[in-house]
């Protein structure tokens, strides 16, 4: 069977039971984790998402913890076999990262394959956006494409790691140029949220991620999450939820996007980091 057989022959949405787990104190920090999905108001579940090693605490000191967040393109067919297909295979390439090698590089060359796996499979007629953290004592690594979102929050600052992949980025360009510079037009431009990328694209180019380790601190908390999380509430509503521990984060989350009761509400993911 052929790489991209494995990989994408058969999808699955991934998580694991016990999602709060402490080392001991001989292999601190200890890390707590949190997720929430939703279907908010689309007919169907079209995100995909994951956790590795958040319940085995030897192979969390020895790999790190995985974590990735996956949103299917509603407007696209299989939106949720996108994703499902994107999560596996980063999956397949967090378990085989060489520690000693450019692991930036290995996370670049593993969703590049992804998306010419998923390309291949769907024909172009199908993708998703992809967010992915790998996070080994206090070594963070993260990648991304599409329009999902990570944040840190540190102290009492929220900001976000991820440039999003939307033309929205290309009008804020475009509007420094302009006399007066207004970011409402560009925000207001019917072609604002279109994306510029996405995992299952023909010939992926445009990827971001961090370059070198980022080094956290005791305290610091990430989310990852899809559009119907970050596209919805505000920094400081994030930063609210981002305050407690992640399963109560989590639920404040999914209550915080309910009560807005959107009428065009897409599905949420969340999964929520504290490094303490």
């Amino acid at each position: 069977m052929g790489m991209f057989d494995r990989l994408f022959g058969r999808a699955r949405r991934v998580t694991e039971d016990g999602a709060t787990v402490e080392l001991p104190v001989s292999r601190r920090p200890a890390l707590q984790v949190g997720n929430v999905q939703g279907v908010g108001q689309r007919e169907r579940q079209e995100d995909s998402f994951a956790l590795c090693n958040v319940s085995d605490p030897d192979a969390l000191a020895r790999q790190g913890l995985f974590a990735v967040v996956a949103d299917g393109m509603g407007g696209m067919a299989d939106g949720n076999e996108a994703s499902e297909a994107a999560v596996e295979a980063l999956i397949q390439l967090f378990r085989s990262l060489l520690e000693e090698g450019d692991v930036p590089q290995q996370l670049r060359e593993g969703i590049l394959a992804a998306s010419d796996g998923i390309f291949q499979r769907f024909q172009g007629h199908s993708g998703t956006t992809a967010v992915a953290v790998r996070l080994l004592r206090d070594k963070l690594h993260w990648i991304s494409v599409g329009d999902s979102a990570i944040f840190l929050k540190r102290g009492d600052c929220v900001f976000q790691l991820n440039r999003e992949h939307t033309c929205l980025n290309d009008l804020y360009l475009e509007e420094l140029y302009q006399e007066p510079i207004r970011k409402e037009r560009a925000e207001q431009d019917e072609d604002a949220r279109r994306l510029t990328a996405f995992v299952g694209i023909d010939h992926l180019e445009l990827v971001d991620q961090s370059l070198r380790p980022w080094r956290l601190e005791p305290g610091d908390v990430i989310l990852l999450c899809s559009d119907g999380i970050s596209g919805v509430l505000s920094v400081p509503e994030l930063r609210e939820a981002m305050s407690l521990s992640p399963d109560e984060g989590c639920r404040l989350l999914e209550t915080m996007v309910l009560e807005k009761a959107l009428p065009a509400q897409d599905n949420y993911t969340g999964v929520m980091i504290a490094y303490q």
